[in-house]
This record gives structure tokens, C-alpha cells and sequence, in this order.
């Protein structure tokens, strides 16, 4: 496992943290492995590494262009200072791409963080920040991106895209940033031809916490959660986001663009996941690397969204992210075709959900629609976690939230924008939507409390710790909206 040690242990178990480096090949294992907001048991112990949400959609502003938004470290509530939130020095985070369909990442792009801080002071930032590199900006970070090139899973090549970037600062209020956008804005950069963002930003999720996982409760008593009511428990709360635009020709298997939806390159997997050195050992120098032995591993992983949650039984939460995506459906098939989720909503709600042979979902959140986003040939695809977008998919000019079970085919399951009602549409996946059920279930929260922005990084800026107020947004009751719609 991972193993953790303060300053004041390490003089007495000097001797024992040899051994253990000597011997971690045969008793180091990942301490956190998970995804999404607190899913898993072990990777709620460490946030900085928990994967909370990817997106992959093509932008109304770049139509030639792959647009991952990757999330970590959930629930920030703004004003949790004096330490706001970072990155991890001792991490690797990863927006992995898969253009052939076996699961295994054909190009991975790997970023790696280092910390600056002024030990002089308890202030985040001496009041006045003007600029991402103004000197009174006491907590910095950048970060380096590594292109990688793998084949059959194994790294072939590696490149460095660009390194010393800014990282954009947590919002600590207005008496600390002059003007917060101005400053994070200096962290949008690109490098050949790939626009980079990364740092902290409003939580894009949004779902009723409360009830989905109180055994799926619904506040608005006598509905199925589609008149609104819902309480959106992520709203006021902050992540920290990594967000690339990348060419479709750096990423598609033959490297060209995609001439239409039905061309053989126009579909890719996206995934982000989180990797850690098997065995660490914490020190007081802002996490120097020098402490931490053994190769690294994976320690969380994010494709599709609330697979984990509402999918994968506890006993397997955590192996579930320590696999790769190509071993999911010898692993986990079972809890798919046959998704407990489904008794519970027959249960509660009587919605006659089918409970067995539920190759539909499979077919929908693993292996892709045919005709739409189906990424590796022939009539029995591997099924694999990965979010499948056909880049050959215009956007939608006027999105719907519930995406292909509406009509727009530039929505979730193909791909993932920041506005597809993903909870929605998910419990209605498994009610049976694709098999004739079509049962308008909801959590009775439609949209994110903050809009999102029309240009890169999409995300919306983070709520300032001054004007912290986390999860106080009710969706307000509204006529019923029909399945899918």
C-alpha cells in the first residue's frame, strides 16, 4: 500500500522504511483507488488523487477539435483556507485517449505539478494580486504535459509538450484578487496547436446527493423526479480542473481529421485516471518527490460517469479503479447485465425495470450505439468504461439536457458535455428506456447552478472563498418532463 510518514517518525523507523523500499515490489499496493465524488472507499482518503468527472464533446468554437474537461479533488468548499487547494506534486494525472477500441490508451497526455510557496507567511496571497505571477501571490504551482504514445498498452514514446505553465490560483476573494478572471485567464495557453488550462474551477456537477444515495429518495413526494425539487449538493462547491482542446489529428488512429460522422476515424475513448509511486513517505518540503519509492500505479480512474456509484458492488469499488478499462468486462460484465440498481428501482417505484440481460446498457455506456458512437469494429465490441464520442457529430446548437434519448446525438452517451443530465438520464437507462420503458425518472436536478462559458476553458470560475455559501440550490418544481425528454 501506499504508506505515509511524518517528519517526526522517520528518524525512529529509519530502519523500517528501508525495508520496506527494499521489499515494496512484494508488499506495496495502491492505497487509493476510485473515482467521481467519494465512490470508492479508499480514494475518499485521499481527494487530491480522486478523478470526480471527464467530459469529451466537440465546441461550438472549435468543431476541429477534441474538448476533454478532467476533474479532481472534490467538495472544495471555497473559503477552506489557509491551505486552498492544489494539485499533488507527488501525482501523475492523465487525460487518456483509446482510437482503436481495445480499452488501452493509445495516447495518454500526462501532467506533473510543482508547488511554490512563500514559508514566510500564512497568507494564501498578500492582498492585491494583479497578475498569475505577481509576487504576492504566495502560493503558486506549475505544471509540465508529456505527450505519450503507447501500443498495446505499453509506452512506445515519449514527448514534452511544454513545461513551466501556470497553474490559475484558488479564488480566495476579492480583497486578495483584484480581479480573479483577469488573473486565471493568464493561465489559458496553447502549445502546438493544443489549448491548455488547468486549476481550480465551479464544480460542473450537479445532482441531488441526498436522495441518490438515500436509497434513490425523492424530495418532491408523489413524482419520479421530474418536476424539479431536487437539491443540487455539489452547487458552491469548487474542483480542480485540467482542460485540453486538442486537433482531432493528433488524436484519431490514422492522425488525419474526421471527414464525417461515418468515418473510420471519427470515434475515440476518453478517460482521465490518477497515479501515485507505491510507496510515499510525507515530508515538509511541499511534497519533493526524493521521499517516495517504487514504480507508480494507478490509483483512480473516471470514464463514464456514476458507473462506480450506482453500478459496481462495494467490494469491488476499489479494484475497480486499480484495473485498466480493457479488463472491465471480464471483471465487472456481471454487475452490468444484471445491475442491482434496477431491483431498487422496481423496488421503491415499481417502474418494471428489466433486471437480467441488460446488454442494452452495456451496449449504451460501454461498447457505443452502433451507427453513432460504436468505436471498435464488428458486431461485439469490447466493452470498456470509456467515454466514446464521434468527433464527426456536429454540436448541437440548442442542447437538451437528457442528449441521445432526446434526439441530440451530440449529448451523453456520445461523449459527455458539461450540460447533460447525466443522473437523469442514467437511472433512466436502467429503468429501460432503450428497451421500450420509457420512465421520466430525474433526481429533481436539471442544470448546474453557475452558467458555463461559450469559450475555452468552458468550465465556470470558481465561487470565491468571501462568497462561500455551498449547497444551498433547490431546483424549483416545474410541469413534468417526459422520459428522454
Amino acid at each position: 500500500m501506499v504508506l505515509r510518514l511524518g517528519d517526526h517518525e522517520r528518524p525512529v523507523l529509519k530502519k523500517l522504511i528501508a525495508l520496506a523500499v527494499a521489499a515494496s515490489a512484494a508488499v506495496a499496493i495502491p492505497l487509493t483507488v476510485g473515482s467521481s465524488h467519494r465512490e470508492a472507499p479508499n480514494i475518499s482518503l485521499d481527494p487530491s488523487a480522486d478523478n470526480t468527472d471527464v467530459y469529451a464533446f466537440t465546441a461550438k468554437d472549435a468543431p476541429g477539435a477534441l474538448t476533454v474537461v478532467a476533474n479532481w479533488f472534490p467538495n472544495q468548499v471555497p473559503a477552506n483556507g489557509p491551505n486552498f487547494f492544489r494539485f499533488d506534486n507527488r501525482a501523475r494525472y492523465y487525460i487518456n485517449i483509446d482510437n482503436t477500441g481495445d480499452g488501452k490508451a493509445d495516447i495518454a497526455y500526462r501532467f506533473v505539478f510543482k508547488t511554490f510557496v512563500n514559508k514566510n507567511s500564512f497568507l494564501y496571497a498578500f492582498p492585491g494580486v494583479e497578475s498569475i505571477d505577481d509576487p504576492k501571490l504566495y502560493n503558486k504551482q506549475t505544471y509540465s504535459v508529456f505527450q505519450e504514445r503507447l501500443v498495446n498498452g505499453v509506452r512506445k514514446s515519449t514527448t514534452r509538450i511544454a513545461s513551466g505553465l501556470p497553474v490559475a490560483p484558488s479564488n480566495v476573494g476579492p480583497k486578495t484578487f483584484k480581479d480573479y478572471n483577469a488573473v486565471a485567464n493568464q493561465a489559458i495557453r496553447s502549445v502546438s496547436g493544443i489549448s491548455l488550462f488547468a486549476g481550480q474551477r465551479e464544480d460542473p456537477f450537479f445532482i441531488d446527493l441526498g436522495t441518490t444515495f438515500d436509497a434513490i429518495n425523492i424530495r418532491n413526494s408523489g413524482t419520479t423526479g421530474n418536476q424539479g425539487g431536487g437539491k443540487d449538493d455539489i452547487s458552491g462547491l469548487n474542483t480542480q480542473s485540467i482542460v485540453m482542446q486538442i486537433p482531432e489529428e493528433q488524436v484519431t488512429r490514422n492522425k488525419q481529421a474526421v471527414a464525417s460522422a461515418d468515418a473510420s476515424n471519427a470515434v475515440v475513448g476518453v478517460w482521465s485516471s490518477t497515479e501515485r509511486k507505491k510507496l510515499e513517505v510525507t515530508n515538509s518540503n511541499f511534497d519533493r518527490n526524493q521521499a517516495s519509492r517504487g514504480k507508480f500505479v494507478q490509483v483512480s480512474r473516471l470514464g463514464n460517469p456514476l458507473v462506480n456509484e450506482l453500478v459496481i458492488p462495494n467490494g469491488k469499488k476499489d479494484l475497480f479503479n486499480r484495473t485498466r478499462p480493457h479488463r472491465d468486462a471480464a471483471l465487472y460484465g456481471a454487475f452490468v447485465v444484471e445491475p442491482e440498481l434496477a431491483k431498487i428501482l422496481n423496488a421503491l417505484f415499481m417502474v418494471n425495470a428489466p433486471e437480467t440481460n441488460r446488454t442494452d446498457i452495456v451496449q449504451a455506456l460501454l461498447q457505443g450505439l452502433p451507427g453513432l458512437n460504436q468505436l471498435a469494429p464488428g458486431p461485439n465490441p469490447l466493452p470498456t468504461d470509456t467515454l466514446k464520442i464521434n468527433l464527426g457529430v456536429p454540436p448541437t446548437e440548442t442542447p437538451n439536457r437528457f442528449g441521445v434519448l432526446a434526439g441530440d446525438n451530440a449529448g451523453f452517451p456520445n461523449g459527455r458535455r458539461l450540460e447533460d443530465d447525466v443522473v437523469d438520464i442514467e437511472l433512466q437507462v436502467v429503468a429501460g428506456f432503450l428497451k421500450g420503458n420509457k420512465v421520466p425518472l430525474g433526481d429533481g436536478v436539471d442544470q448546474n447552478d453557475k452558467q458555463f462559458l461559450t469559450t475555452f476553458p468552458y468550465v465556470a470560475p470558481p465561487v470565491s472563498g468571501f462568497e462561500s455559501d455551498p449547497s444551498n440550490r433547490v431546483e424549483p418544481p416545474h410541469a413534468p418532463t417526459p422520459a428522454g425528454g
